[in-house]
């Protein structure tokens, strides 16, 4: 059972392209989407694969498997660490006003704080979100009452209590140290509607043309020409991660003598200490894509509610 539990953030740096697989349809490679929102996501096998490489690089293979679970089928037990998928939280779209804004919706933050209560990471400020959209007291996106968004023209009311402020403030000692996010992400955030926020995640990513050129006619090689979606930069995602004491294979000796299991709470700190700040998810790697800059938040101990005590 899973004892320990813990957030990871992230802030996408380069465009990222964790991906579902072809499709017949005006993009040919679409990025992972939640079937019954068509939010953008990132798969937890997609996280989990990538954190593992990245961990590979400050680790021994036998810890590595011990804590991510074998590599091979010589030998079966299940991971000591469980991680959920990637949502995301906040979406950049172009603004006519301060270059970009980070834009989120009611049912995202809603969510959100559910899912930080189901790892024990208290977040006390509660929004009322009763008008929308709403900004900042001191937006860097409004102009006259007005923020225009792509080409849709929002009139926004600003927050009346500090609720929204009080909220980034919080989310912003949870973020990755970013100098960006931390000058920026009060200024530039707006909470518009669940149904525009659907619209922006829809229209609004990264479509890349992408082709081969014949070197000796100098035209593109037969079919190799190809529509891939990114999810941009600057995208703030979160996931949860659940820990358990480490399971380990059965002894194949004939020494009665369990081997000693390293608990959860030892697991969580030894994690922490490899996981890199920054490292690369999903395709391209050697195209500079899909690198995000990460922060492990630590959340509660889930002992007594999942074992019944």
């Amino acid at each position: 059972m899973y004892k320990q539990s813990r957030a990871l953030f992230f802030q996408v740096l380069t465009s990222m392209h964790a991906g579902e697989g072809s499709q017949l349809g005006v993009v040919d490679l679409p990025i992972q989407r939640e079937g019954h929102t068509g939010f953008p996501k990132v798969e937890a096998s997609s996280l989990k694969g990538s954190l593992r490489r990245a961990v590979e690089q400050r680790a021994s293979d036998v810890d590595v498997q011990r804590f991510f679970g074998p590599d091979g089928q010589s030998e079966l037990y299940a991971s000591a660490l469980s991680f959920s998928d990637v949502r995301l939280l906040f979406f950049p779209v172009r603004s006519v006003k301060g270059v970009f804004a980070w834009v989120t919706c009611p049912m995202v933050i809603k969510r959100f704080l559910d899912d930080m209560r189901l790892v024990q990471i208290e977040i006390s400020e509660e929004l009322s979100l009763d008008t929308l959209p709403v900004i900042t007291e001191n937006s860097g996106l409004d102009a006259e009452g007005r923020v225009m968004l792509e080409e849709y023209v929002f009139t926004v009311e600003k927050e009346k209590k500090g609720e929204l402020t009080a909220f980034l403030k919080r989310l912003l000692q949870m973020l990755p140290a970013s100098d960006l996010v931390k000058q920026h992400l009060i200024s530039h955030a707006i909470v518009v509607s669940d149904d525009d926020f659907s619209d922006f995640v829809r229209l609004s990513t990264e479509i890349v043309t992408r082709i081969k050129i014949n070197n000796e006619t100098g035209t593109v090689a037969g079919t190799a020409l190809f529509n891939e979606e990114y999810l941009p930069s600057e995208s703030l995602m979160y996931s949860l991660v659940f820990i358990s004491d480490e399971h380990q294979a059965p002894s194949k000796s004939a020494d009665p003598t369990p081997a000693v299991r390293e608990k959860a709470e030892d697991i969580a700190n030894t994690i922490e200490n490899w996981i890199p700040a920054t490292f690369q998810i999903g395709a391209n790697l050697t195209l500079g894509k899909g690198f995000v800059a990460v922060k492990l938040v630590s959340g509660g101990a889930l002992h007594a509610q999942t074992n019944g005590q």
